[in-house]
């Protein structure tokens, strides 16, 4: 009761606001509503991009859970940094030759056997080459090791120096040559710093393969360990430059933040990472996200502009309803919202659990199934944005809503919404397990997700059974599973009829079986004729041996009235009907029916009476005939045919060659009507007549058939076979 209240407030609010005499025209009424609808859709769409700033610093333990409002891709600048750095190290390095290093190299060798060449020549100290006199002492041999000791760059013992010095000239010139030859091969490749004990190991090796004796080995390994040097440089610029090209060429590293990921749990102590997807997500400083606001509402405004323009071009009625599109505003409302909130449950693939179908199945029962399809179909798009679904949730959104409308086509009891809703469990689930199975995921996820398409359609089943009867009501709609519903004989308006007036029941009965079958000739709603036409004369119930349906050959209580009186008491059977239709809560378009079926016939037999009444002078055939209105639809005017047809047939008594005398009645009367003016403001067309004809002609022949009359002897042994087999009611 609650909702039904709520739901009329809203009503009635919406209903104030359209009776302002600003917004009389109906097209400014519609683009209010629209704009309205437009509003709200933006505010759900767009309300999560609008963050609560989060005051937490690197080190702080977090109080709540922090739970992403959107999904959000940015870039992992330390990842990104930690990228480029080793792709940095990856660079090889760019090294030069020093010539002069080479030349320093020769210089060293060519110096230190230059200096044992002269130490073997000199025979006096240097310093005392200027010296004349006699009594300067020659250089000893240990003198000489010392003094080329002094006198060598490197390091290099005195036994090594001794060996040098009793080498002949020949032996120095070859070991001097080779020396150099050895190491400018390897300075010819290139030296690096890092490889420079390397080299020098590779030399020793060269020399120890050499025939030369051990201890000249021994010399010679000495003297290269100690010159040798690195001859490439290390190109700073160069190797600068394709660090830098090599960190460029590196893509960002990217991560993307789902809507409803817990970003930091509770009492987890904050780090450098958790606050960048902060900043990324803007919820350290929350600003407004006005390049995507924008776009959403674009994208919603092209979605609204395209459903509308489908509504103009293709269902102008209801495009000029305020209370259908009410209605189609209202539903897409309260499925997004229920998106919205299961956007609340921090689940992956919450789109999975929103119950589109619905939706998709109260607008094919209330409206049109086409109009299903496309409010399903632009629905689906925006939940998918909603929860941040991927292409998936978005099949299962469209698949689960279209079986829904295509399994309510032929509903006829509010049980088939159940069995509505398996269908939309079994179409989702299955959808979800095949898309399940294109992933990499586990078969524990498979079948978690799977059962939420089963969940979906249950929750669809509940919402539709409902909400349907509070739509209806509210919205004064009359849907299929309603007028079945008002169709079965237990309802206590029609058991209150059968039994206080059974005749007119049984007339009802026989009105609903012409007016269903040439409804769908003449392109009528079957059910709603053949429903209407039960409740057409309810109001007889009031008075109901006024009427000849329920006199059963007794009394004709008229025959004491005066013909006004009777046309009175006649008449007021339309609005005793009306009366008890509201009061039993029939629909709107029953109750129009109730009104209209008679127009405004004129009541000719007691019309008659009066004109031969000589208390009446002047008699006003105005005060004879019924109040109407005229049939407004083709269904109203079908009972009108179908109620003066029948009631006309069934007085005539027909018992021969039935057939040819019923259509010309048939026909008779409807061109009566059509002469009066009754069906001029339905859209019955003369074609729908002719087959409106056809088709009574048909069914009251089936009912008023000719009928052969038993012999009395076989009359009476029928009726003692009847009494033997125990059954005298056949």
């Amino acid at each position: 009761m609650r909702r039904m209240s709520f739901l009329l407030d809203l009503k009635k609010s919406f209903k104030r606001i359209f009776a302002s005499e600003v917004i009389q025209n109906s097209k400014i009424r519609r683009s209010v509503l629209a704009l309205g609808i437009f509003l709200s859709i933006t505010l759900i769409m767009t309300i999560d991009f609008i963050p609560n700033a989060v005051k937490l610093e690197v080190g702080e333990v977090a109080r709540q859970d922090i739970v992403a409002p959107i999904t959000t891709t940015y870039v992992d600048k330390k990842k990104t940094q930690e990228m480029k750095q080793k792709a940095a190290e990856e660079v090889i390095k760019v090294w030069r030759t020093d010539p002069a290093i080479s030349r320093k190299v020769q210089n060293d060798i060519r110096g230190f056997f230059n200096i044992i060449r002269k130490y073997q020549e000199l025979e006096i100290p240097p310093n005392e080459i200027s010296q004349i006199s006699g009594d300067v002492s020659p250089l000893t041999f240990e003198e000489k090791v010392k003094m080329i000791q002094r006198e060598v760059d490197f390091e290099i013992s005195p036994e090594e120096i001794e060996l040098a010095l009793k080498q002949d000239p020949e032996t120095l010139d070859n070991l001097e040559k080779y020396l150099k030859e050895l190491i400018l091969s390897y300075l010819d490749k290139g030296i690096q710093p890092s490889y420079l004990e390397n080299i020098k190991t590779k030399i020793a090796m060269n020399i120890e393969n050499t025939n030369y004796s051990t201890p000249i080995k021994g010399l010679l390994t000495t003297i290269a360990d100690q010159v040798v040097q690195p001859n490439l440089v290390l190109d700073v610029e160069e190797t600068r430059r394709r660090q830098e090209e090599a960190m460029a060429k590196v893509a960002p590293v990217e991560r993307t933040i789902k809507q409803g990921e817990i970003i930091i749990r509770s009492g987890n102590v904050v780090t450098e990472e958790d606050i960048a997807i902060l900043e990324a997500l803007g919820l350290r400083r929350p600003q407004i996200n006005f390049r995507t606001i924008s776009g959403l509402i674009v994208i919603i405004f092209i979605l609204m502009a395209v459903t509308i323009y489908y509504l103009y071009q293709y269902h102008p009625k209801l495009f000029k309803d305020e209370n259908s599109l009410l209605l189609l505003g209202l539903l897409s409302i309260l499925i997004l919202i229920i998106a919205k909130l299961f956007t609340l449950f921090r689940l992956s693939n919450t789109g999975y659990l929103v119950p589109i179908a619905a939706v998709s199945i109260l607008i094919s029962i209330l409206l049109d199934s086409m109009i299903a399809i496309v409010f399903t179909t632009v629905l689906s798009f925006l939940i998918v944005i909603i929860t941040g679904g991927d292409a998936s949730v978005g099949a299962v959104l469209l698949v689960s809503g279209i079986t829904g409308v295509f399994s309510v086509s032929e509903v006829s009891q509010r049980s088939d919404l159940v069995r509505a809703g398996f269908f939309v469990s079994g179409a989702a689930a299955l959808t979800i397990f095949a898309y399940s199975l294109t992933q990499p995921l586990n078969w524990v996820e498979v079948l978690k997700f799977t059962s939420w398409g089963i969940i979906n359609g249950i929750l669809a089943a509940i919402m539709t059974n409902g909400l349907l009867p509070y739509l209806e009501n509210v919205f004064g709609i009359t849907s299929a599973v309603k007028l079945l519903e008002l169709a079965n004989p237990n309802q206590p308006l029609l058991k209150k009829l059968l039994m206080e007036a059974p005749g007119t029941y049984h007339h009802s009965i026989l009105v609903g079986n012409l007016v269903e079958a040439a409804a769908d000739k003449v392109g009528a709603d079957s059910l709603l004729a053949r429903v209407g036409a039960y409740y057409h004369d309810i109001g007889k119930i009031k008075r109901p041996y006024f009427f000849s349906d329920n006199q059963f050959g007794g009394e004709n209580p008229h025959d004491k009235l005066s013909p006004g009186l009777s046309t009175l008491i006649i008449k007021s059977h339309v609005k005793d009907g009306v009366e008890m239709a509201k009061k039993y809560k029939l629909p709107k378009p029953i109750i129009d029916i109730i009104q209209q079926h008679h127009g405004t016939n004129l009541i000719s037999f007691f019309y008659q009476e009066a004109l031969k009444d000589e208390k009446y002078e002047n008699v006003n055939e105005d005060e004879f005939r019924y109040e109407g209105p005229k049939p407004q639809t083709r269904e109203a005017a079908l009972i009108m045919l179908a109620d003066i047809t029948e009631a006309a047939v069934r007085s005539k008594g027909f018992n021969r060659s039935n057939h040819n005398r019923i259509e010309g009645l048939v026909r008779e009367l409807i061109r009566k009507k059509l002469e009066e003016g009754q069906l001029d403001e339905c859209d019955l067309t003369l074609k729908d007549l002719d087959k409106i004809a056809t088709s009574f002609t048909k069914v009251l022949t089936g009912i008023y058939h000719y009928r052969i009359e038993y012999p009395e002897n076989i009359a009476r042994e029928m009726k003692g076979v009847q009494v033997v087999n125990g059954d005298s009611h056949k």
